[in-house]
């Protein structure tokens, strides 16, 4: 009897699992001869990145993943916050397909996670980011702010599984109101 209740507790926190969407922080406009892909970040969004990664750092939030666009701005974004929450350097994936991105993309890419995984961090682009935490959600989240994140949490076994309306909205946080 006591070994049920042990494996129906281990069984049911494995089940809980947690999505970090971020926008990359506030990034330069678009120089004569340089392409979008290549915008870098402000001196406000080297400071907002770091604030947010300070957050999740204090909240003890400590992703298995943290998975960003290979733009420069969303790279510096999640290179800041793996720097400022000391993180190791393998967790971190570069995917030239979310640059640009459609919601089907994103999702497509969320729902082939290892199922090792239980928090996973990704940074993106509006209108994406935005439109895909509404998506999984149903939470009216409207615009999301450069360095805007929003915490997901999901109560299934697969990332597979993952789907409209299957996460519980959590937190909206923004640098503004850190």
């Amino acid at each position: 009897m006591i070994v049920d209740v042990i494996n129906t507790t281990t069984f049911s926190s494995s089940m809980e699992r947690f999505l970090y969407l971020m926008r990359h922080a506030q990034s330069a406009d678009k120089q004569p001869g340089q392409t979008d892909k290549d915008r870098e970040l402000t001196v406000q969004g080297l400071r907002d990145s770091i604030k947010i990664g300070a957050w999740l750092y204090n909240e003890k939030i400590n992703p298995d993943a943290i998975i960003s666009s290979t733009a420069v701005r969303a790279k510096s974004t999640a290179g800041l916050l793996l720097d400022t929450m000391k993180l190791m350097p393998e967790i971190m994936r570069l995917n030239d397909e979310l640059y640009d991105a459609s919601v089907r993309t994103f999702l497509q890419e969320i729902t082939q996670l290892e199922d090792s995984l239980n928090r996973v961090l990704c940074v993106g682009h509006n209108p994406t980011i935005s439109y895909l935490a509404e998506y999984l959600t149903k939470a009216e989240i409207g615009d999301l702010p450069p360095g805007g994140l929003v915490v997901i949490q999901f109560d299934i076994l697969l990332w597979q599984k993952i789907g409209e309306g299957t996460g519980k909205f959590i937190h909206l946080i923004t640098p503004e109101t850190l």
